[in-house]
């Protein structure tokens, strides 16, 4: 079969196009900083993307998305943790400052206390107190929710037994809806500082900016030995539980922002 000229040009521009397209994708990717970057459109359902592990009932479900079709749908259960872990390795990558960010939304109605509040935490972290030399839960994404409805942000570490817990809480009172929420953190080792956002605009009450050496009252580790995400409550909820979807997360050594053209 013959080619013509043109033909074959045309075909060698789409060629090189497509290779510089990559190649921009590839160089964007690098420059963001990015470390871990997944909206489960490549998982299947029922699954976790690769490279993680789980603990409770959690996987890729189809139909309620921020982007795409699929996202991460924590099953409902009266207390305890549903999440994925990242890979050791990438935990490591992150050293002692990283971002994070992820896109969430919890069904409604949702279920109650059973008692005066429900603690909940969508981001863990843990690593060795950087004041107390022991094992230490960050919590870098974590809420307060009472029995009216209300619920408030916080920022929260929980040593083992014997140092009581400690945080800052949020002034701002929330409502869950059937919105996605964009939430966002920043944890730096060596400022001891910890910023969170809520669709873009910094929660600055419960944002710590020790300096330096300052570890009382923040005690953010030199490393992470692990990060989690997903939805854990540490008191029972009335009915089933609460159901929660989580998509577009990301990690990674500069502030990553929305994600453009999705949904809000």
């Amino acid at each position: 079969m013959k080619i013509s000229l043109k033909t074959a040009s045309v075909a060698l521009g789409i060629l090189l196009y497509g290779c510089a397209g990559n190649n921009q994708m590839l160089a964007g990717r690098s420059s963001s900083g990015i470390i871990v970057s997944d909206d489960f459109e490549s998982t299947p359902v029922g699954a976790i993307p690769a490279g993680f592990t789980k603990t409770g009932e959690i996987g890729v479900e189809e139909g309620v998305a921020h982007s795409g079709k699929h996202a991460l749908k924590v099953e409902p259960a009266v207390k305890g943790g549903r999440f994925i872990n990242l890979a050791p390795d990438k935990v490591a990558a992150l050293g002692g400052e990283h971002w994070g960010r992820l896109y969430y939304k919890v069904k409604t109605p949702t279920p109650m206390p059973t008692g005066r509040l429900i603690h909940a935490t969508l981001v863990d972290g843990k690593g060795t107190s950087p004041l107390a030399n022991d094992l230490i839960d960050v919590r870098l994404a974590t809420l307060l929710f009472y029995p009216n409805g209300d619920f408030n942000y916080f920022y929260n570490v929980q040593p083992p037994s014997g140092r009581k817990e400690f945080g800052p809480k949020s002034a701002t009172i929330q409502k869950f809806n059937d919105e996605w929420t964009l939430l966002e953190w920043h944890a730096d080792a060596a400022t001891q500082t910890y910023a969170f956002f809520v669709n873009g605009k910094e929660v600055v009450d419960i944002g710590q900016h020790k300096g330096a050496g300052n570890y009382e009252g923040i005690e953010i580790p030199a490393v992470f030995q692990t990060l989690s995400i997903g939805f854990t409550n540490y008191q029972p909820a009335t009915g089933e539980g609460f159901t929660v979807w989580i998509d577009d997360i990301a990690v990674g050594k500069k502030r990553l922002g929305p994600v453009h053209g999705a949904a809000k």
